[in-house]
């Protein structure tokens, strides 16, 4: 009875989403001039969906020795995870303006929202991915409530397969979704307060400060990205004391950083990244080297190959050692519609696993 409370809910919020991006496009096309030194709203429906069919093997978030478990079907998200989202901006004055976004995960093989369903990890809130308002100007921007995670972002630019949770090395091996990764804060960081700097030089600084409220100490995050050319580099770090919803509330005490970087040579790009996590309630250290490569194929297509190898050391218990190679093919059927085939091997401490998708990328 919950389960179908929670799937009408759903289906009403996104129908209103629906209506509110048309009554506000009308409105603007029919409505009168805006009040001095303002301009109408402009608002944006949009996301992506990406379906396949295909194996996919991981060790479960549990116990350390989980067995590896898997099976064939039809599976959301092999090059990226489906989302819808709605997104709007409001001239204020000359250099500043109003902005605000809601974004959805989408299980678009149920229709579900959210990106796990049971026994997976706990269900995502409906807007999971996104759900802030903030203002921008030549001071940069603000952000108050659900925006992206500044670590996060510097983990997947300078990674060759980017936001990829299915199959990247670097995301299989660090976020701890369905694949055993082991950081404790999501892609995006509810009740948190974000600054991003306008661009000086090349260079961009994000911060953000996820608050605790009564869960823990407040979570700390950071990156620096530099863009010039051919080159980007970018460093991050991350401190966290609780771990926010919809997970279990729990009390943290671990620290990331992240360096890494790419160069596009024109017949390559290559990729290069270096994680140090440090949990410390837990008594580990995970040191992972990653490294990357996409190329052009033809004038449609692209190639991806991508190895990580995270080593990590216990306090008390064994050492252990996790190495991931994935690759994929993407062919652009336009500049919104892709096939793809994937592939990734896993070789865990428990054993190996094997995982491989073909599907359909669309974004709109």
């Amino acid at each position: 009875m919950k389960d179908n409370t929670f799937k009408a809910r759903a289906c009403v919020m996104a129908v209103g989403l629906v209506g509110l991006a048309g009554h506000l496009g009308q409105a603007q096309a029919q409505g009168g001039p805006p009040a001095a030194g303002a301009q109408a709203p402009s608002v944006q429906l949009y996301g992506t969906i990406d379906l396949g069919v295909g194996r996919i093997e991981s060790q479960p978030p549990g116990p350390p020795g989980a067995p590896i478990v898997g099976g064939t079907r039809m599976q959301n998200g092999g090059l990226t995870t489906s989302f819808i989202g709605l997104r709007g901006t409001e001239q204020l004055s000359d250099g500043l303006r109003a902005q605000f976004q809601f974004e959805s995960f989408v299980r678009a093989d149920t229709g579900q929202s959210g990106r796990f369903g049971p026994p997976g990890p706990p269900q995502d809130p409906f807007f999971s991915r996104a759900a802030w308002v903030g203002l921008a100007g030549k001071f940069g921007d603000v952000k108050l409530g659900l925006s992206a995670n500044p670590a996060w972002q510097s983990m997947i630019l300078s990674s060759a397969m980017g936001p990829n949770s299915l199959f990247s090395p670097t995301m299989r091996q660090q976020y701890n979704g369905s694949t055993r990764g082991y950081m404790g804060v999501d892609s995006a960081l509810p009740n948190s307060i974000s600054y991003t700097s306008p661009a000086l030089g090349g260079v961009t600084a994000s911060v953000s400060a996820q608050l605790g409220e009564e869960r823990g100490d407040n979570n700390y995050f950071a990156n620096v990205v530099y863009r010039g050319g051919p080159l980007l580099l970018t460093a991050a770090v991350a401190t966290t004391g609780h771990q926010p919803s919809p997970d279990e509330p729990a009390i943290q005490d671990q620290n990331w950083y992240v360096l890494g970087g790419s160069y596009d040579l024109k017949v390559v790009r290559l990729f290069a990244q270096y994680t140090d996590h440090e949990d410390k309630l837990e008594g580990t250290s995970t040191k992972t080297p990653h490294l990357g490569v996409t190329a052009p194929i033809g004038a449609s297509g692209q190639l991806q190959v991508a190895w990580a190898r995270a080593k990590t050391t216990r306090d008390a218990g064994a050492d252990s050692v996790r190495t991931t190679t994935s690759m994929a093919y993407i062919h652009n059927l336009s500049r919104r519609t892709s096939l793809y085939g994937v592939l990734a091997n896993d070789r865990l401490p428990v054993g190996t696993a094997n995982s491989y998708m073909v599907g359909v990328r669309h974004a709109f």
